[in-house]
């Protein structure tokens, strides 16, 4: 019985703390597009590799010229 009260406080601790969310965010000259919300550090770094391919092969970035910013910014940066 112990143990079970025990493995609910846990758990409950637990679901209480929620772990940091990122958003993928592709700027270009004045303009920002938010391209996904909700992500967790290791999906945001998946998917920033995964658009910094495309957009080069599209020419809307490079990290050689200056062109074009894709990153991974933390969601409490938009949240009051």
């Amino acid at each position: 019985m112990r143990m079970v009260a025990i493995a609910a406080v846990g758990t409950l601790i637990a679901s209480s703390v929620s772990a940091e969310t990122y958003r993928l965010v592709h700027a270009l000259g004045n303009s920002e597009k938010e391209v996904a919300r909700e992500l967790s550090k290791d999906e945001c770094a998946v998917k920033k590799r995964e658009l910094i391919r495309t957009a080069e092969a599209i020419g809307v970035h490079s990290e050689r010229l200056g062109i074009g910013s894709i990153t991974c910014l933390p969601e409490s940066l938009f949240r009051d």
